[in-house]
């Protein structure tokens, strides 16, 4: 097939945060990162096995991430990824436009991977050949698609600060011994189990957002200090 622009849909800049595609209520937006990519296009599908009805290329990129806002698109869309760049094996660069890519951050996929004929392979694996020469054939009707799903959920009026990952940092507690003392005010002082709504936590600007148990990834601009 012809990779070029193609669509009728209201394309906007959209934002690099979060990867993955994200459902908002005039369509959705499309992150996905490639450092070394030099032309990234989103195919939407209206069948799994189906040509793509609107070929979107990715104009905008921030720090390596290519994004788009799509107007139109809901829960069930059906969509991939081909990108272009270097074919340098010797460098790990194996960028082939023919084959279709899914989305690392797709929350749900139409269907299982066949790597029938070896079509799923970016290069032509004849024997001999190694991974010098790129395959030419499209794979596109055979990879399964992500699909845009609908997990939003009610806040009930409280709205994220929206903070840049430089500005964020995640302040780790243990909630034993957080709620141990008296001060801390919970119905369960000292017991692992407490709820992170029964502790009085002081928010502020510098620091809000907390993990009650420590176990998200640290994402911070300073780093952390060793523990005892």
């Amino acid at each position: 097939m012809q990779l070029e622009h193609r669509t009728t849909k209201p394309i906007d800049k959209g934002s690099p945060f979060p990867l993955g595609v994200t459902l908002l209520p005039d369509g959705a937006n499309f992150a996905i990162y490639s450092r070394n990519a030099s032309e990234v296009f989103l195919l939407l599908f209206d069948r799994p096995d189906g040509e793509p009805t609107d070929v979107v290329q990715l104009r905008e990129r921030d720090k390596f991430v290519w994004h788009a806002h799509v107007g139109g698109v809901k829960a069930g869309q059906l969509y991939g990824y081909k990108v272009r760049g270097e074919y340098r094996p010797d460098w790990g660069l194996r960028f082939n436009d023919a084959k279709l890519l899914l989305d690392p951050y797709a929350k749900a996929v139409s269907g299982k991977f066949r790597n029938t004929d070896n079509l799923l392979l970016a290069y032509d694996a004849e024997p001999g050949a190694g991974d010098r020469v790129p395959d030419p054939r499209d794979s596109t009707l055979m990879v399964p698609k992500g699909i845009v799903m609908d997990d939003g959920f009610d806040w009930q009026g409280v709205r994220s600060p929206n903070l840049a990952l430089e500005q964020l940092i995640i302040y780790e507690v243990h909630l034993k011994g957080f709620t141990a003392h008296p001060s801390s005010g919970v119905r369960a002082p000292g017991i692992a189990q407490v709820t992170a709504s029964n502790i009085r936590i002081h928010r502020s600007a510098s620091c809000p957002n907390v993990d009650p148990d420590g176990t998200n990834a640290r994402s911070s601009s300073t780093p952390s200090r060793p523990t005892s």
